[in-house]
């Protein structure tokens, strides 16, 4: 069973399985349901974050930190590690001007060398109804 995680920058966090990933997932679009923010996390379960939406990102997430109930601390760790990964992939665009974007990716190895290294055109070349590539066997 392959593990994933978020990827970002220089940082991995590994977190779980697909199957507790998706969880992850329906929470977040049940918390954004109706809102703009939804289409952030769409892009982040399915492709990746773009330079310019670190910051709407990030405020997402604090958002929904500041209103998790007791029941819902599971996801704590999955908001923390998506604030890693933003923090590093801001650290490394301004030491080295390149950007290694957010993204769930598969953090078992050799797979996650596969998810580091595919272009970002492969991400966006991915229609709507495509599993994302975490997913994929």
């Amino acid at each position: 069973m392959r593990h994933v995680g978020f990827m970002g920058g220089s940082s991995m966090v590994e977190l779980g399985t697909a199957s507790e990933m998706m969880d992850f997932f329906n929470f977040i679009n049940k918390r954004l349901e109706g809102k703009e923010s939804n289409e952030i996390a769409i892009r982040l379960y399915s492709k990746y974050i773009k330079l310019e939406q670190l910051e709407e990102l990030y405020s997402m997430v604090k958002d929904i930190k500041s209103m998790l109930s007791s029941d819902e601390d599971k996801y704590f760790k999955y908001l923390s590690g998506i604030e890693t990964c933003i923090e590093s992939a801001k650290f490394f665009y301004n030491s080295w001007g390149v950007y290694q974007p957010v993204k769930v990716a598969v953090t078992d190895a050799p797979y996650y060398i596969e998810d580091k290294n595919r272009p970002l055109e492969h991400y966006d070349e991915l229609k709507p109804n495509e599993t994302p590539f975490w997913l994929r066997q």
